[in-house]
């Protein structure tokens, strides 16, 4: 059957993330058989503060075909937003810390009102609507949803203690025809913020992967000749760049043959470093960043906050084992997968790890090996969207017969 599919999202490509990779790859195979629609509050690269969704909206698009996909843009009409003026107390200096506790609950109600209808229209006749992401957007498209006949499922990529699990996007988990988490890591966050077990799912995430052939030519070029470590990423403090330069300091007195490449937009390594194994590389296109991550002898993310980074499957996709950090999800994906380690996020204890898996390289090759063969069985773009696609058949089938549970619900 052709479903009419509508999904709706903060940002979409050609914004550039992981969230908005996913989202990609899946809307564009969903696409080939299905009608999809994406309803996007943005496209752009811009800053999000706690004003995006309400007061301060992000520039403005217009509809375009993203190959098979619609995208289409979600605008609050600037007389409408006006009745949204209330969620400026998020930012009034001695109201903001309270921002994300119980006052979300009615700036979340009041933030339906005006958008839901919005939602609504724009989504015409749909058969199912998907929301990738969660806070007031979410809860507005639940609402749509539920106006439309149709079973709402939501991927929130919430992150523990960071975003996404207030009480008024708990709420709204709880009344969503089901939860899709990324890993059982986030199954148990949305299982403890009060969503009944049997509406979660876990869907993995999913990545083409990336086009072998380039490494020896990117090896050449950069006159690598011995183990390359590889940062690939934006330089945020979050993302561990820092730590691992750190790290990268402590590895030359030992192995000074190790080489580091940091790769990704960012301000460029400070001069003066006095470190002669890393290389500066900066911002590449699709081709440099697969001519890296091939010729990487090891991928090393030493995040504080991830769910399932979609540049660990592109590693694995050319047989590149992995290092990241030693938080709940890392750990299990790396360890469901058995394609690499992780390690404490701090300089020694990457130093440490870096140094154990350089040091056996048959080691590395048979991590790299088994994370291509997880990438293969679990996490290519056509078993990922297969998956959503029973996950759909699922829902709307108990909906027709009133098995489901936001059916007996009002948004």
């Amino acid at each position: 059957r052709r479903l009419r599919l509508v999904f709706v999202v903060t940002r979409a490509w050609p914004s550039l993330g992981g969230i908005e990779s996913f989202l990609r790859h899946l809307t564009r195979e969903l696409g080939t058989r299905h009608d999809v629609t994406v309803l996007a509050q943005r496209v752009d690269g811009g800053a999000t503060d706690r004003l995006t969704d309400s007061l301060r909206p992000p520039p403005a698009f217009e509809a375009f075909l993203d190959g098979p996909v619609h995208v289409e843009p979600l605008r609050v009409p600037p007389r409408r937003r006006l009745l949204l003026a209330p969620h400026a107390v998020a930012t009034l200096p001695v109201l903001a810390r309270f921002a994300y506790g119980r006052m979300r609950l009615p700036l979340t109600t009041l933030y339906v009102e005006v958008v839901a209808p919005l939602i609504r229209d724009a989504a015409g006749r749909a058969d199912l609507v998907h929301v990738f992401g969660g806070d007031l957007l979410a809860a507005a498209a639940l609402r749509a949803g539920r106006g439309l006949g149709a079973p709402v499922v939501m991927t929130p990529f919430a992150h523990r203690d960071q975003w996404g699990d207030d009480p008024a996007a708990a709420a709204t988990y709880r009344r969503a025809d089901r939860v899709v988490g990324l890993l059982e890591s986030d199954a148990r966050l949305y299982r403890e913020l009060g969503v009944p077990a049997e509406r979660i799912s876990v869907s993995g995430n999913c990545s083409p992967g990336v086009p072998a052939g380039g490494g020896e030519a990117v090896r050449g070029s950069s006159g690598i000749s011995g183990t390359l470590v590889l940062f690939l990423g934006v330089r945020r403090p979050y993302k561990g760049f820092d730590a691992l330069l750190r790290a990268a300091a402590i590895v030359e007195r030992v192995r000074p043959d190790v080489s580091f490449a940091f790769v990704g937009p960012g301000p460029p390594i400070a001069p003066g470093t006095g470190q002669a194994n890393v290389i500066d590389v900066g911002a590449v296109d699709d081709a440099g960043r697969a001519g890296w991550l091939e010729a990487a002898d090891l991928l090393c993310l030493p995040s504080e906050g991830e769910i399932f980074p979609g540049s660990f499957l592109e590693a694995w996709s050319v047989g590149t084992p992995v290092l990241g950090s030693d938080i709940p999800p890392l750990i299990e994906l790396i360890g469901r997968a058995g394609g690499g380690a992780t390690a404490p996020r701090e300089p020694q204890g990457l130093a440490n790890a870096i140094l154990a898996l350089v040091a056996d390289p048959d080691r590395l090759r048979a991590l790299g090996a088994a994370g291509r063969a997880f990438w293969e069985r679990h996490a290519t773009v056509p078993a990922v969207a297969a998956w959503h696609e029973e996950l759909y058949a699922e829902l709307l089938e108990a909906w027709t017969r009133g098995w489901v549970h936001g059916s007996q619900q009002k948004g």
